[in-house]
């Protein structure tokens, strides 16, 4: 009865940290959809700087305001074509476009400006790196890709709320290594656990009741 009250109660905890997880994870989300600012077109001002039209005003972006450019090319869940995701870091932010969005061919203006070999990731300070090795390029692509972090929020944020943004992410990933957590301790225990012999005891039991059967046989 004791280890049934313990693995009850075990239980019971492991639930709520997984609800309250869940709870907040659903706050997180909406606060991110809340504070995320859409792009709704590039516009070329001249030469080398772009307007940036978001839902919260216009963002100049000049050639020294690029860290980064990110190509991917994935297939489209429903229609299976393939659609060119790109990803442009800046000091102001990022910009996120895909080839369905009506500014596709001015972002690939902007990304062509700097890059004009294609690369699937180009950095800012890649111009004079085409003679060193391919672990060399790597390694400058993930300290680059490390410096870039603080700039991972959708360009048009206030700087203001950039810090609540990361606040917000940093909390969700909290309650998801929570949650978790209590879900791996919930689930696994309960199937390692060894069962209590119950066979012996019952064999025992019998052996009992026919011995007193044999006595009381006896007696009559």
């Amino acid at each position: 009865m004791i280890m049934k009250e313990i693995q009850v109660d075990r239980e019971r905890i492991a639930g709520v940290i997984i609800f309250i997880s869940l709870f907040v994870i659903l706050l997180t989300v909406v606060g991110i959809r809340m504070l995320d600012v859409k792009v709704s077109n590039i516009e070329l001002v001249d030469g080398g700087l772009y307007t940036v039209v978001t839902d919260d005003g216009p963002v100049n972006v000049s050639r020294d305001d690029v860290i980064r450019i990110e190509r991917t090319y994935t297939n489209a869940a429903i229609t299976g074509a393939i659609i060119e995701q790109d990803r442009i870091f800046t000091t102001k932010g990022f910009i996120f476009f895909s080839s369905l969005d009506s500014f596709h061919n001015t972002g690939l203006q902007l990304i062509n400006s700097f890059d004009f070999g294609g690369k699937l990731v180009w950095i800012n300070s890649n111009n004079n790196q085409a003679t060193e090795s391919v672990e060399t390029q790597n390694q400058l692509i993930n300290d680059n890709l490390k410096a870039v972090q603080p700039f991972s929020y959708a360009i048009g944020t206030p700087s203001k709320l950039s810090s609540l943004l990361f606040s917000i992410i940093f909390l969700q990933y909290l309650a998801l290594a929570i949650g978790g957590m209590a879900l791996m301790i919930l689930i696994f225990p309960l199937r390692l656990e060894t069962p209590l012999p119950v066979r012996p005891f019952m064999q025992e039991e019998s052996e009992y009741r026919s011995a007193d059967d044999s006595i009381g046989a006896v007696a009559k």
